[in-house]
């Protein structure tokens, strides 16, 4: 190992080292539903190769049931951005997400 970190368990396995898969989050904000069918987030060093993107709930769902409205809310990585899809982004049909959810922008290795 010429640089790094490497941690070893009590009994002196490595178990994280230079080598080991890890995920950062490098942007995490709230992403409200807003007009149109989708948001672009400018956030210069991404691109699709690296990093990836969920959105999660940050309130529980509506109490009658699982309700797409409030969940459709698709993520994507391009070069230097990110899209959030409040629904379906091949189709204009279909459930639109409504809830606030956060977005997690994540780079692995």
């Amino acid at each position: 190992m010429i640089y790094g970190l490497r941690t070893k368990s009590a009994t002196g396995v490595v178990e994280l080292d230079e080598n080991s898969f890890t995920v950062r989050i490098i942007y995490s904000a709230l992403i409200p539903k807003s007009a149109g069918r989708f948001v672009d987030i400018s956030i210069p060093e991404v691109e699709p190769e690296k990093y990836s993107a969920v959105c999660v709930p940050v309130a529980p769902y509506n109490t009658s049931g699982q309700s797409w409205d409030a969940i459709c809310f698709i993520p994507e990585v391009t070069l230097g951005n990110v899209r959030v899809w409040f629904g379906n982004r091949q189709s204009n049909d279909g459930p639109l997400g409504t809830a606030t959810q956060r977005l997690l922008v994540m780079r692995y290795k």
